[in-house]
């Protein structure tokens, strides 16, 4: 059975303690009652074993007939069924305690003894007694809460918020390095934050290890591949024989695939160590989309299309130049190798955003593999039989939320896929003079 989180601490705490309050006042109040009752039983009983030891000694004809005094009434009454001191109404909302007991009188005759007691005034006393409990009740159910909320604001809120502050200013770049004082924490908080610092540690560890290795592999790979591709752009010189020629295209092809894939993970693992660094400016959306299509309009022949540039221009976005353009690298790709139509390429002011669409004609990516195709080395259903690494879009997500933008995958209207570069439109942290035109 799953448990149901808590909406809130600090209310669930308050409300327990105030329902504690609350049940220990009903819990006196009944006690208090119960207790009142029983003295008045008791004073009664004692009452009635004075009276009867009087009656028994008495002449029988002093209480032939009702005898009344001052809130109390004794009468004898012929034998029949006793009773255990009750409570009864009497005239003008007055309360009587009423019972009858067994008696004997001088003579040897056996009688019943009534005694009625006029316990309006305990009564009364005791409502006024339970009405200054109520009132005690209230003003401490009012102070408990108030002192309450004082000490759990001071006494755990506040520390919990500064965790929370601690926590969240880590990032890899500090992982390991800025440990939680555990020393100033609440007892109840210092092993939590004792556990948080052991498995921070332990994961700065683990991605140093694969900090290290992945920027090994890249360091040590790229030395080779770029002599393999310096061998092939030679060979691509020579006049081969078909089967070589197509040999060694293929090599070269493959050659500038692993380059780039090691490109690719070289800038994830700056990333993800936060070394990255990012040189942001104002750019121009039409100048940069421009640029991406001179760079791969070579290789897409007639299939890219890109507007004319409008006659408003849009205002500026803040990026970094050379990241911007990996990522519109990787949109284009992408929109080519899984397509067969053509590739448009616009720019359009959505709000407080600029937005730098990609759109192509291919299958489109369903949408329930949008989170999946921006994870390192997944691809979506749609890519089965296409040649693709798998992390293309993950470094174009990883570039934009390190340039605080968002990649955003949609429907083109007319089929296909609209993959979108959204910038922020911040004037303010881009100068106007770095402005690309």
């Amino acid at each position: 059975m799953k448990r149901q989180s808590l909406p809130s601490l600090q209310v669930w705490l308050q409300t327990t303690s105030v329902f504690s309050v609350i049940a220990g006042y009903i819990v006196l109040l009944v006690i208090h009652a119960d207790f009142a009752d029983l003295q008045r039983k008791q004073g009664h009983r004692q009452l009635v074993a004075a009276l009867t030891q009087r009656v028994e000694t008495a002449e029988p004809q002093i209480f032939s007939v009702p005898w009344q005094g001052r809130g109390l009434q004794v009468a004898l009454m012929d034998p029949g069924l006793t009773q255990e001191p009750q409570l009864q109404a009497g005239p003008a909302g007055q309360q009587w305690l009423v019972s009858r007991s067994p008696l004997v009188l001088s003579t040897g005759e056996r009688r019943l003894l009534q005694v009625r007691q006029n316990v309006s005034q305990s009564l009364a006393k005791q409502r006024s007694s339970q009405l200054l409990l109520i009132a005690a009740a209230v003003v401490s159910i009012l102070f408990t809460s108030l002192l309450l909320r004082l000490v759990l604001r001071r006494g755990l809120l506040e520390p919990l918020k500064d965790l929370d502050q601690q926590l969240q200013a880590l990032n890899t770049s500090k992982l390991g390095a800025n440990l939680v004082d555990s020393v100033s924490q609440p007892r109840e908080l210092r092993s939590i934050a004792q556990a948080f610092n052991s498995l921070q540690q332990r994961l700065a560890k683990a991605w140093e290890r694969e900090s290290v290795f992945a920027s090994s592999v890249s360091h040590e790979l790229r030395t080779p591949i770029t002599v393999i591709l310096g061998h092939a752009q030679r060979l691509r010189r020579q006049n081969l024989p078909p089967a070589a020629e197509r040999s060694a295209a293929s090599i070269r092809l493959e050659a500038k695939r692993m380059d780039q894939l090691l490109r690719v993970l070289r800038d994830l693992a700056r990333s993800d160590s936060a070394q990255l660094q990012l040189q942001l400016m104002a750019l121009d959306p039409d100048q940069q989309l421009l640029l991406a299509y001179e760079r791969v309009l070579p290789m897409a022949a007639d299939r890219l299309l890109i507007p004319q540039p409008a006659d408003q221009p849009h205002p500026l976005l803040c990026a970094d130049r050379v990241r911007l353009q990996e990522c519109l690298d990787v949109l284009l790709e992408n929109a080519l190798l899984y397509s067969q139509g053509t590739v448009q390429m616009t720019s359009e002011q959505v709000g407080d955003q600029m937005v730098l669409h990609v759109i192509d004609q291919g299958p489109g990516i369903p949408l329930d593999e949008r989170e999946l195709v921006v994870r390192r080395f997944k691809r979506g259903s749609t890519a089965v039989g296409t040649q693709g690494s798998g992390i293309g879009l993950a470094l174009a997500d990883q570039l934009m939320r390190a340039m605080q933008g968002d990649l955003v995958i949609a429907d083109a209207k007319e089929g296909g896929s609209d993959l979108q570069l959204r910038f922020k439109l911040w004037p303010d942290q881009c100068l106007q003079e770095e402005a690309v035109r």
